[in-house]
């Protein structure tokens, strides 16, 4: 986790943002958000939301009503308990790629993700200090048939790692497979958050059957809703940034109306993912300055509300880790981290607009986050730090004083991959550049042990497995 600054990044004067919000209460009054699912309709008009059809129009009343229901901040319950993390607290929680159906080599070659490719990122992220939540669909596991992926990926999770994580939104059925799994590990689970569920809205305001059926029974059991419209500038929404976010927040508020329909103080989190786009291709944007841009307003827009936000950041558009990654890496990890971002999601490991996933690019986005928390790190200044007594002897140097050995290890970053080697001795080795760096760093592929499982609970877990497989048709 990394603290947030002193002061968040306002793009918007205070005027400007509540022309914004206040566009955006329009857009769902007058214009309303197509609910697709019977069920979700029927929560929001037993609500007092008017219904016509598979139009739902929600009055600002309803919003505001639905809004402070929600809980300001709220805990993800971990495994271990030195895990548990808090969102809408001041600070930036890092979560892996999400829903990558290819791997990429260092070279940008793709190939298929599998169940293995699964395992591997699941314990990467279990291991990595710089990873606060799992994640979720880290990857795609193509060689694993459909009915059975949402019980294989929430194994993966809950076995590589004993952090938070994301559970399946393969529709209701896909929900519910994960929710009773993590019941096994969790058996208060309906008294404590431990995962979310991730909501994606097909703007413009459109809210499919799926989804819908997914958010309900994450809301039901009082877990968290991790909600997202599907911005992409002048292709789902307006290609002005104020109308791209109003849009976005009417249909974010549109479905924290549902979620408290559902369940009253049910935790929720707005978000913008994509937000950009690339208008020669129509194609998203992720990487682009807009992307950045659509963080900046979305996260001030939450602040407006109130209710915690996440952020895509860490992102790119190139397809391998090349200097295009790292440039549109750092400055969309840096807009999350200087917007008072909550959660940063697809922030380790995604190439090509979240389409692949790579290890070598996981490592590297170690690196970067690994800056971030350093520049985070509070300045300590006391008599000590400031030193006035050491400068004050004129040393040649301070490379063998005292109080350089005293502080080297709290005020220097633990730079992993950027080479020490002075120039003769790096062409000497070849050149090596951060990509080498990264793939000499990369633990073995495979599955790791379980981490700090018991020995009952990993038996009811496998148990349990194996009876889903059963049922589905699968050994």
């Amino acid at each position: 986790m990394i603290a947030h600054p002193r002061q968040c990044m306002d793009p918007l004067d205070p005027g400007q943002c509540e022309q914004v919000y206040a566009a955006a209460l329009r857009i769902l009054d007058e214009t309303g958000l197509a609910v697709l699912s019977e069920e979700a309709r029927g929560f929001l008009e037993q609500d007092g939301a008017r219904v016509e059809g598979e139009r739902v129009r929600i009055s600002p009343d309803f919003v505001e009503r639905a809004v402070a229901r929600a809980p300001r901040r709220f805990t993800m319950h971990a495994r271990n308990p030195e895990h548990s993390v808090e969102l809408g607290a001041d600070i930036l929680l890092v979560t892996p790629g999400y829903g990558s159906p290819t791997v990429a080599d260092a070279r940008g070659v793709r190939r298929e993700a599998t169940l293995s490719d699964f395992d591997s990122f699941a314990a990467l992220a279990g291991r990595s200090e710089c990873v606060d939540i799992t994640g979720g669909l880290l990857v795609e596991p193509l060689d694993v048939p459909a009915a059975l992926r949402p019980l294989e990926i929430t194994r993966s999770l809950v076995m590589q790692s004993d952090k938070p994580f994301f559970g399946s939104v393969d529709g209701a059925e896909g929900a519910r497979e994960s929710v009773e799994l993590a019941r096994l590990v969790f058996p208060d689970l309906s008294r404590r958050t431990v995962m979310a569920g991730l909501i994606n809205v097909n703007s413009p305001l459109r809210l499919d059957t799926r989804m819908a059926a997914a958010l309900i029974v994450y809301a039901r059991e009082g877990q968290a809703v991790l909600l997202t419209p599907g911005i992409l500038m002048g292709i789902t929404a307006p290609v002005t940034a104020a109308g791209a976010v109003a849009q976005a927040y009417a249909e974010l508020l549109g479905c924290v109306a549902l979620v408290e329909a559902v369940r009253p103080g049910a935790p929720v989190i707005l978000g913008t993912g994509g937000f950009g786009s690339d208008l020669r291709t129509g194609g998203p944007g992720f990487g682009r300055p807009e992307n950045a841009l659509g963080t900046m307003l979305g996260a001030q827009l939450a602040r407006r509300v109130g209710l915690p936000f996440r952020s895509s950041g860490a992102v790119t558009g190139a397809r391998l880790p090349d200097c295009r990654s790292g440039y549109e890496r750092m400055m969309t990890a840096m807009a999350s981290w200087t917007s008072g971002v909550h959660l940063c999601m697809q922030a380790a490991g995604t190439l090509d607009c979240i389409n692949s996933m790579s290890y070598e690019q996981f490592v590297i986005d170690t690196e970067i986050w690994t800056y971030l928390k350093r520049l985070a790190t509070a300045t300590v200044v006391d008599p000590s730090t400031l030193a006035v007594d050491v400068i004050a002897t004129l040393p040649v140097d301070y490379l063998g004083s005292d109080h350089t050995i005293e502080y080297m290890g709290s005020e220097m970053a633990a730079v992993a991959l950027a080479s020490p080697k002075p120039y003769d001795e790096w062409i000497a080795a070849g050149g090596p550049d951060v990509v080498a760096a990264a793939a000499q760093r990369m633990p073995a592929a495979g599955v790791a042990s379980p981490m700090g499982m018991s020995e009952e609970i990993r038996a009811r877990v496998a148990d349990h497995v194996a009876h889903r497989r059963a049922a589905l048709g699968q050994r």
